[in-house]
């Protein structure tokens, strides 16, 4: 039994709707993956644009050449670093303020005379990119200079941790026991007897 020239037509016709359709689908999808791809591209540049990385460092000698003891967190990124809590620690033991540093590193090996000392804020601050902050000072005074001489040894075993965001709310945990800072969801919440007061 042949088919009828309509019949056959009628087919023919479907089978172009159906290629048609799948062809549309299929740039549709297309389409749907390359915005997808455009869009987390745009998200990783914004991010990029917006990335905050923050650095420790310490030193002896001021720009002047002066003898003084500068411990500092600076910012190297190219975004703004809103720093949610700051521990610093003394052989793993946290520091609540700069007395309490110099009574455990420093004073046991020299006069009991606490040397003068500068502390900056650092907790809830936000440094710009290229901004630093000497968050302790304590320049060398002939009364004190064998705490500061003490200081100067010990300062090696200071560790720092430190939570910090970007304006975007990405996150990174700053521990100088580790190489680079750690990408981390959120920071966690900072034991109420923890954490480096400035004053």
């Amino acid at each position: 039994m042949h088919d009828q020239p309509g019949s056959t037509r009628i087919r023919s016709e479907r089978r172009t709707e159906l290629f048609i359709g799948a062809c549309v689908v299929l740039i549709s999808m297309i389409s749907l993956f390359v915005a997808v791809s455009a869009n987390r591209t745009q998200e990783r540049l914004l991010a990029a644009s917006n990335w905050p990385y923050l650095q420790y460092n310490s030193s002896n000698v001021d720009g002047a050449g002066k003898s003084v003891i500068s411990f500092n967190l600076v910012n190297n990124g190219v975004g703004p670093a809103r720093i949610r809590w700051f521990d610093l620690r003394y052989h793993g033991r946290s520091m609540r303020n700069s007395r309490e540093l110099l009574r455990e590193c420093c004073l046991q090996h020299a006069a009991r005379a606490v040397p003068t000392t500068t502390v900056s804020t650092v907790r809830r601050r936000v440094l710009a990119p290229d901004e630093g902050v000497a968050f302790l000072r304590v320049p060398l005074q002939e009364p004190t200079e064998a705490t500061w001489q003490a200081l100067n040894r010990e300062a090696f075993n200071v560790q720092l941790r430190v939570c910090y965001c970007s304006v975007l709310d990405d996150c990174w945990m700053l521990d100088t026991d580790k190489p680079e800072p750690e990408p981390i969801a959120r920071c966690p919440v900072m034991a109420a007897d923890n954490g480096w007061e400035e004053r």
